[in-house]
């Protein structure tokens, strides 16, 4: 059984307005006049409104969940075009004639009347047009800015972390004896892409970017090919969100003109690369 909102009235306003007005009021988005109308109702009257204290609970984890960032052009339109067309669709139904009911010339029986009992209808609120036009528009538009704030961050956050260790590789291939290996998709086409600097004593460092994010035991696997045309692993690593990575790693050296290639693997600890490659590059010593 529901639990019926007592409509009482205090400082001028009813339970009902309060309700609906709560949205606004939480997110501070009412006028001077409203959101006084609305403290001073709560200060009020005796029922709990227990959606005010919902809204307040969800609403600010919300925003503390992202950083702030500007909307994408046209939110604002679309959020007042979803609520006036749901108050538009609302004010049709009720502007049509209420069937009459047929008189019984039977008495009715009467009962008490009903006393107004403390609670809030949670159904009844939920039902309201601010509700299921601008409270759920303006939740869900948040929800998307933030993630769309969190992928932005997590690029941006990325590509710096590129840049550094792209000017960190080029300083180790400038060491004497050290060779450097611009690694890209052999097939031409946009896979991923980075450097590879083999030290004098075979060490190895690496930088990738638009590399797809890892899932569950797959690593991101390098391989040496020396003379022989023997691939050897030399050590794997996982990636985030992000797309970028960074690997380190000892080797004995191989000499000059040294392969470096990238391989996903099912899981860490292959001995044999699992097709396709995914980026390769030779090795060459740089002009002084």
């Amino acid at each position: 059984m529901e639990l019926a909102v007592a409509e009482q009235r205090f400082a001028g306003m009813t339970c009902a307005e309060a309700a609906e007005l709560a949205p606004a009021f939480v997110l501070g988005a009412l006028g001077a006049a409203e959101a006084d109308a609305v403290r001073s109702h709560l200060a009020e009257c005796p029922e709990l409104h227990a959606e005010m204290a919902e809204l307040h609970s969800v609403v600010p984890a919300l925003f503390e969940a992202v950083e702030p960032v500007a909307p994408p052009a046209g939110l604002k339109d679309r959020i007042l075009a979803a609520a006036a067309a749901d108050l538009a669709a609302r004010r049709g139904a009720a502007a049509q004639p209420a069937p009459v009911q047929p008189v019984s010339a039977q008495p009715l029986p009467t009962r008490p009347a009903e006393v107004p009992r403390r609670g809030t209808d949670f159904g009844s609120v939920f039902r309201r047009p601010i509700w299921s036009a601008v409270a759920i528009a303006a939740a869900l538009a948040v929800v998307a800015l933030g993630v769309w704030n969190v992928q932005l961050r997590d690029q941006l956050t990325g590509l710096e972390a590129y840049r550094n260790d792209v000017v960190k590789i080029l300083d180790a291939a400038a060491q004497p004896g050290a060779q450097l290996a611009v690694l890209t998709d052999p097939t031409g086409g946009r896979g991923p892409s980075g450097l590879a600097a083999v030290a004098a004593d075979g060490s190895v460092a690496m930088v990738m970017r638009d590399l797809k994010p890892t899932t569950g035991t797959q690593v991101y696997e390098a391989w040496l090919i020396g003379a022989d045309q023997v691939p050897v692993a030399i050590g794997g690593f996982e990636v985030g969100g992000s797309g970028t990575a960074s690997f380190v790693t000892t080797h004995a050296a191989m000499g000059e003109g040294v392969v470096v290639a990238l391989t996903l693997e099912p899981q860490p600890g292959a001995t044999a690369p699992t097709p396709p490659i995914l980026a390769v590059g030779t090795a060459h010593a740089q002009s002084s």
